[in-house]
């Protein structure tokens, strides 16, 4: 009997502490101030839940979400919706509105905000995001991981962590996670230092591998898998940090010497793409037909030769501005045609860096500052669309913030952009997407949703290198830290690639 009654009590109580609109309300004429903000922006009809704290003094709050005739009625001053009921509410309003009124308890009674109203595009986002987590260190690295975040719920696992063989003396960098075609059976990171390689998923399997021959500056840094055919064009780098003590922007990462070079993962040769004297050549992006290569270069050349190369770099630091080439392939024969300039950043006084083509092959997605190659510290770089018929562009203004936007990639419809921003507080960086129209602008930007609101609030790591997936990566961790632990496979420099 004491069992029954304590089930009538829950019961009762969880009836009273259901939420419900006030009868009555005073009506204001200004939207409440929310974290994240979320008015106004468009959203995929499988996203999860948009949580937030509602920053307005008061002793009760609700806020109620409709859609036609569904409705959705949360309680509390950090509005969390559940996930069964949000993704009823998105199916209702898939292709439409969802309204948003907030309520908040002050001494005087009831007062109700402005509504306001989320668009929720028919548009689908895929199923997956990676990333990379890292401090705001700058020079350490001893607690790094990529992980993989489902976008419809806030589950989130380790893809790779590099506590799992780094140890102190022992450091290990992981990093420049990719995948061919948003698959997770084509990819690959670095682990660079302990036990360093290239680990690369070929069809499925997974193997480490030596991509730095005598011919080439480094192993191969940033990559981009070939959509149509087996072959993967990365950058070799010889990059270093500098550091700001007056100025905003804070770091400079500073790529002294460049090349591109394309590997194949089946005969395990590379070759040289672009390797001029005086040029730095950097982030490779594939057409989405395959037969295009697109990359980033400078033009540098030393103006004095009693200095240390490292010194001019520093001292020269914002003239190096990176414009967009391109080389025609023919899978066939592996020949890459004569250079083509397909952005000139430099003769805007801009610099040019990390195209991404969207899937259809139309537009070219960029970032664009003043100077440099490592835009992601830089207060002015913004993103910007190249449409590749025309060769008209333009900047992404309502996706864009008076803070650094780069890393920036494209979802496998096209209709989705992923970016990281540090518009929050500057320091950090955080993933933000945005809807991509037809004609290539795009709609207000929204920060990843969270479980909790206050995540955020509290979270210690910066989100580096976003990359969408339609499916999650299905080696475990340990089989990645195995194959690290194993023996590299050294690949084979030739003349051209085929």
């Amino acid at each position: 009997m004491k069992k029954i009654l304590g089930y009538i009590s829950i019961l009762i109580l969880a009836i009273s502490c259901t939420p419900a609109v006030p009868e009555k309300s005073i009506s204001l004429d200004a939207v409440p101030a929310l974290y994240p903000q979320y008015a106004d922006v468009t959203i995929p009809c499988n996203i999860a839940p948009l949580t937030f704290r509602i920053e307005e003094e008061g002793s009760g709050f609700v806020t109620r979400f409709s859609a036609g005739e569904k409705e959705l009625v949360v309680g509390g001053k950090e509005v969390l919706p559940t996930i069964e009921k949000w993704h009823e509410l998105l199916s209702v309003a898939s292709g439409k509105k969802i309204k948003v009124d907030v309520y908040v308890k002050k001494k005087g009674g009831w007062e109700h905000y402005l509504p306001f109203e989320i668009k929720v595009s028919s548009d689908s986002i895929d199923a997956y995001i990676s990333y990379r987590l890292i401090p705001p260190s700058y020079v350490a690295y001893e607690n790094l991981s990529i992980c993989q975040r489902n976008l419809s719920t806030f589950d989130e696992d380790v893809i790779y962590s590099n506590f799992l063989i780094t140890s102190e003396p022992d450091g290990q960098c992981i990093n420049c996670h990719a995948y061919k075609n948003h698959k997770t059976d084509n990819m690959q990171f670095h682990a660079r230092q302990h036990l360093g390689g290239t680990v690369f998923v070929h069809n499925g399997n997974a193997k480490k591998v030596n991509l730095k021959t005598d011919s080439t500056i480094s192993a191969g840094v940033y990559p981009s898998f070939n959509p149509k055919y087996d072959v993967v064009a990365y950058s070799v780098n010889n990059t270093g940090q500098v550091f700001h003590t007056r100025n905003s922007n804070k770091v400079e990462v500073q790529d002294k010497a460049s090349d591109v070079i394309v590997y194949n993962p089946v005969k395990e040769t590379v070759a040289h793409v672009a390797n001029g004297v005086d040029d730095l050549e950097v982030f490779p992006c594939w057409s989405a037909d395959g037969k295009v290569l697109y990359y980033c270069s400078a033009h540098m050349e030393r103006l004095d030769t009693t200095l240390n190369g490292d010194t001019e770099f520093v001292m020269r630091y914002k003239e190096i501005k990176y414009d967009i080439l391109s080389r025609a392939w023919n899978p066939e024969t592996g020949d890459f045609g004569k250079v083509d300039t397909v952005f000139s950043a430099s003769a805007l006084g801009k610099s040019a860096t990390f195209p991404r083509v969207s899937p259809c092959g139309r537009y070219m997605l960029f970032a664009l500052a003043e100077y440099g190659c490592f835009h992601i510290w830089h207060k002015d770089a913004d993103l910007y669309i190249l449409d590749l018929e025309t060769r008209e562009y333009w900047s992404l203004d309502k996706a864009n913030s008076p803070y650094p936007e780069s890393y920036h990639a494209w979802s496998s419809n096209g209709k989705w952009i992923l970016f990281a921003s540090r518009r929050d507080d500057t320091n950090y960086s955080r993933l933000y997407i945005a809807h991509i129209n037809d004609d290539g602008t795009a709609e207000k930007a929204f920060l990843l949703p969270q479980e909790s609101a206050e995540f955020y609030d509290f979270f210690d790591r910066s989100y580096n290198v976003p990359e969408f997936m339609v499916e999650a990566v299905k080696i475990t961790p340990h089989e990645f830290s195995e194959v690290l632990r194993g023996e590299s496979l050294n690949v084979k420099y030739v003349q051209n690639i085929k």
